[in-house]
Formats: structure tokens, sequence, C-alpha cells
């Protein structure tokens, strides 16, 4: 085995940026991981790249951090295409855990690679935690994405890291924090013309659902509505989503005759080849809305429904499941077999972070709206008023009057 006086370690300043993230990942100061013979201030110059480390130092450094020494070795260049590499096809045959063993060893690895070349590790890193619904790990690896973006000067890499947050924040229920970002990327898209009209689009589109999140319907509106001027020429697939959005927060406005009118023409646009995930997420979001339009499951929905859980079956992730999951719950409601309703809704809500908090609240609603008409009211009608407390005091007012209408209704049923 070679020694440690001729390992050969990252050179800076790779070595450094290697050094500061772990301390930092660690909660450890530069005074933290000093001792004999390696200073706070030695520590600094480390981590600025303007001293080299001696083997002495990285011994004394991997002790402190808790990580083995050749940690801080040069890899071979060609280690991080292989294992890119390796993670791309493991992401394109849908083997996500394997996907992000190998892509999470190379971003490991990547201390003194190209950024251009991080940037995809992480990019696909980011994916494939997406494909696992690992949000809180995904969320870390779109923080060092935003980072190379910005090394890299380059205003359409940061813009797609900070959309890929906002969506993050608003799975994680903060709202504003997910406007905030989706604010931020809108301004860099709006003094850097290279950023295309479908990265302006993604961004509008991240930040309607932020702001619907919060609350703020009329600015969601507004900004749903720009993203309808983007000509369909330059959205390609993206149009359908567009339209999509716009139903929806149609919809939750009350508008659901609009709503489902432009739903039905994303419906019309969506190439089932082309993008078969978007095409069975369309179906999914239809069904909903065409239930409270037309109070009864037609046999739309029933297609509807058979062609989405089809999709959802052999593309969709663990998000898409439970949105599965809680339609087919939904229908059941409508339909009157009311312990389905109830199972399926229960299994929905059994995974906690699957579905945004708004979404499991719409879950939880349906499930006690079942309860009290199975006759079990005491109970489910006190869990549903303390739902619709909850959510108005959250200022969720929407969704807090669609909890008391609920109950309202729900109490009626179970009167006849």
């Amino acid at each position: 085995m070679e020694s440690s006086e001729t390992m050969n370690y990252l050179a800076q300043p790779a070595f450094g940026q290697l050094l500061g993230r772990l301390r930092r990942e660690k909660g450890l100061s530069q005074a933290d991981i000093a001792g004999d013979g390696v200073s706070s201030s030695y520590v600094s110059r480390l981590e600025s790249g303007h001293r080299a480390p001696t083997a002495q130092a990285v011994r004394h450094l991997s002790v402190r951090l808790d990580v083995p020494e050749d940690a801080f070795l040069a890899r071979s260049p060609q280690m991080i295409p292989a294992l890119l590499a390796e993670g791309v096809a493991a992401l394109e045959d849908s083997r996500h855990v394997a996907a992000v063993e190998a892509l999470t060893a190379a971003a490991e690895e990547a201390g003194d690679v190209a950024p251009e070349l991080l940037w995809q590790v992480l990019w696909n890193l980011a994916r494939a935690h997406e494909q696992l619904g690992e949000h809180a790990e995904r969320q870390k690896v779109l923080s060092r994405l935003l980072a190379v973006g910005e090394t890299l000067n380059s205003p359409v890499l940061q813009v797609k890291a900070l959309v890929g947050l906002s969506t993050c924040a608003q799975l994680a229920d903060n709202p504003e924090e997910a406007v905030a970002l989706a604010d931020q990327a809108l301004a860099l898209s709006e003094r850097h013309p290279q950023v295309s009209r479908a990265d302006e689009a993604r961004i509008l589109l991240a930040l309607v659902a932020a702001q619907s999140q919060a609350g703020r319907w009329s600015e969601a509106q507004r900004h749903a509505e720009l993203a309808l001027e983007i000509p369909s020429g330059e959205l390609g697939p993206l149009r359908a989503q567009v339209l999509w959005t716009a139903a929806t927060v149609a919809a939750r406005q009350g508008h659901t005759d609009q709503g489902l009118a432009r739903l039905e023409e994303a419906l019309g646009i969506a190439d089932r080849k082309e993008s078969p995930l978007l095409w069975g997420r369309l179906r999914l979001a239809a069904i909903p809305l065409a239930l409270r339009v037309q109070e009864e499951v037609t046999s739309q929905v029933d297609q509807w429904c058979r062609e989405a859980a089809n999709v959802v079956d052999l593309l969709g992730d663990r998000a898409d499941e439970a949105r599965m999951k809680a339609v087919q719950a939904r229908v059941a409601f409508h339909r009157g077999n009311l312990e389905s309703a109830a199972e399926l809704a229960r299994d929905v809500l059994a995974d906690p972070d699957a579905l945004p908090h708004q979404d499991r609240m719409r879950v939880e609603i349906l499930l006690h709206q079942a309860e009290i008409g199975l006759g079990r009211p005491d109970e489910a009608v006190a869990a549903l008023r303390s739902v619709a407390e909850r959510l108005q005091a959250s200022a969720s007012l929407d969704l807090a009057t669609e909890a008391w209408k609920a109950l309202a209704e729900a109490l009626v049923r179970a009167q006849r």
C-alpha cells in the first residue's frame, strides 16, 4: 500500500473546497478541527486554497472529521464520467436506488472535476432522489447545483436549480420560501434573455403552485395568465402543463367550468407517445374536476381512471401512486362505496411524505366524510372539525372552507 507521505492528495483549490464542505456538513468550525500541528489559521489557508496539505495534516483532519484519509485522494479522471454514465443508465432503466448510489459516489469524488461535469452529476442525482420521493435529499443536491450554476455564471442553470428548490419547499409545506425561490428565478429570467421561454414557463408554474399553496390566489391567477400568453410553439409538451396549472387555479377560485375546459384542452394536446407520464397525470387531474362539475362518475371518468392507472403502474413514482389512490378514493366515495373510499384514503395518509400538505389535507377531509357516512359520526365529525379549524388557523382559507362544507354535507347525508 502506498505510504501516507507519497499519497496523491487533491490539488488546491479542490482540496480546500472539499475540506470546507466536509467541515460544514459536520457542523464544525475551523477551530473545532484544529489541533496539534494544525492551527485554525492553517485550516483557513487550506480551505482558501492558499496552502498545500501535508500528509500529517490530512491524517489529523481525517480523524477530526471522521472520514477516511483516502477521501482527500486525487482520483482517476475517468472515475467520475464512468460513475455518471452508470447512474444515468440506471436512471433510464428506472433503477432509481442504483442511480442514487452511482451518482452519490460520483458527487463525493467530484472535488476537482470541471464544474460542467459536476453539474451533470448533481442534476441527475437530484432527478433520482425525486423519483424516489426523497425530497430532503433532493433539496441538498439542488443547493449544491445552485452553487455550481453561480460558479459557471450561468443564469440558465441557476434558474433550473431555483425552480427545483421551490418545488422542494412546497413539498416541505414552506410556501413562502417556495414563492421567494421562484421569484428569484423569475427575476433572473427577466434580466437575462438567454433563459428560454420554456424555462420562463417552468418558473411561472412553480410560482403559481407556491402562491396557490400560500393562498395568494389573485397573484397565482396573474402568473398563470402570463404563462398562458407564452406562444405554444415555444413550449412543446409543456403547453399542456401550463393549461393544467391554469385549470387548477380557475377551479380553486370556483370557476370549475373554465377549469375543466382548460384541462380538456390540455388532454387534447398531450401526446401519449411523446410524454406518457404527463398524459397520465393530466387524467388524474381531470377526474376530481369532472366530479366537482358533474357530481357523478361518468363513463369518461371511468376511462380516465383506467388510462391513468396503466401509466402510473408502468412509469409513476411514489407521488403518482399516492395521487392515483387519492383519485380512486374520491371515485369510490362518489359511487357510495364508502368502505373502499376510507381504506384507500388511509393508505394514502399512511405515507406522510408522498403528497404535498394541501393534497394530504384533501384526502384527510375525504376520509372523515366517508367515516361519517359509515355511521361512525362522533369521532369523524370531531376530526373533520379539527381539520377545518387547523386550516383556518393556518390561513388556508380555501381549504378550510372546503372542510367546513364537507362537514355540513356529511352531516346532512348521515341524517337521511
